[in-house]
């Protein structure tokens, strides 16, 4: 499979957890071109703000392998990786982080979020990018923004 076909694929997962009333993220965790997990973002069913769509695949990634190392691994992702995110990829030795829409495609998902917590999570994202930025590609994909239109639709 080519990085296109995976991230159709996370863009698939995300629009599904969109219509599930779920913020419109998902992720695959990928190796030697094998699906080795699945991940959506769950931080509202959860009321946790760190059940991200890219934390949730690196952890169901190692349970299913028995191991806290994804060393070579690729995660593919719906939407740019937050800072949490890359984070996380990071300290599990994922080689790349491939995403299929770039943050500023997401509109106001009306996330009850701390306003005020944008601009810190906003610098983080631009260290880390910088301190990596070969870890980090944008690979546009056509319907990226679909799960973002499809989780708005369904809001009252």
């Amino acid at each position: 499979m080519t990085a296109e076909r995976w991230l159709q694929e996370a863009v698939r997962l995300a629009t599904a957890n969109a219509d599930a009333g779920q913020l419109p993220f998902a992720a695959l965790v990928v190796r030697d071109g094998e699906t080795l997990a699945t991940g959506v973002n769950t931080a509202l069913a959860d009321c946790d703000p760190t059940a991200h769509a890219e934390v949730a695949a690196v952890r169901n990634a190692c349970r299913a392998l028995g191991t806290v190392h994804l060393t070579g691994a690729v995660v593919y992702a719906s939407c740019e990786p937050c800072a949490i995110c890359h984070a996380v990829a990071a300290t599990a030795g994922v080689t790349a982080l491939v995403y299929a829409a770039p943050k500023e495609f997401a509109p106001d998902l009306r996330y009850p979020a701390p306003p005020d917590s944008a601009p810190l999570a906003t610098s983080m994202q631009a260290a880390l990018r910088a301190l990596a930025p070969e870890q980090i590609q944008h690979v546009p994909t056509p319907g990226a923004d679909e799960p973002f239109r499809r989780y708005l639709a369904q809001l009252p």
